[in-house]
């Protein structure tokens, strides 16, 4: 996640841009239009991911696959809520991609610059203004009798469910294998 309004880091860090919109929906495209646009007018490499590309029909951007934009990206641009920035972190993680979310969503927790500031904000980023926030993924495993019935990576929360009639359940919480707490619920 990138945030912004601090001393200069470095410039031209961010040459190869990854843009990704949320999953299937068209109401992104001007922004990624706008942001792609903008970008290769700042000569920058752009990669558009290629689920936005199925739903963004007119652009000269260069399609590629997640897998790539996390090989190749220097900065992935996530357009979209807090949902589609989560989505983007899982499947970038593994390549410390830094990610910069643009808010289309209500809340925002998490993508927090507006469309209409996104131009500005940008060109401060690339100019070297911003400050980056490192950030840690949680590793989620549930056991039922000892054995391990599911595991997941998150970025920001584990939701705990009980998909049938509401029953008690005890959760246990461990970080980095020492126990933390016991709930029950």
């Amino acid at each position: 996640n990138v945030v912004l309004k601090t001393e200069p880091i470095m410039t031209n860090r961010f040459n190869t841009i990854g843009l990704i919109g949320k999953y299937g929906d068209p109401g992104v495209n001007d922004t990624v239009l706008t942001l792609g646009r903008f970008l290769l007018k700042n000569d920058r490499r752009v990669l558009l991911d290629a689920t936005t590309d199925e739903i963004l029909t007119e652009h000269d951007f260069e399609t590629a696959e997640r897998l790539e934009i996390g090989q190749q990206a220097d900065l992935a641009i996530i357009v979209g809520g807090d949902g589609s920035l989560l989505n983007s972190a899982r499947s970038l993680a593994n390549h410390d991609v830094p990610l910069l979310g643009i808010n289309l969503g209500r809340l925002g927790f998490l993508v927090d610059i507006s469309p209409t500031e996104m131009l500005d904000r940008l060109t401060e980023i690339l100019n070297g203004e911003y400050l980056e926030e490192q950030r840690i993924l949680l590793n989620a495993a549930i056991y039922h009798e000892g054995e391990q019935v599911s595991a997941s990576e998150a970025f920001n929360d584990v939701v705990v469910h009980k998909w049938e009639v509401a029953r008690m359940i005890e959760t246990e919480t461990y970080i980095d294998g020492r126990l933390l707490t016991v709930m029950r619920s």
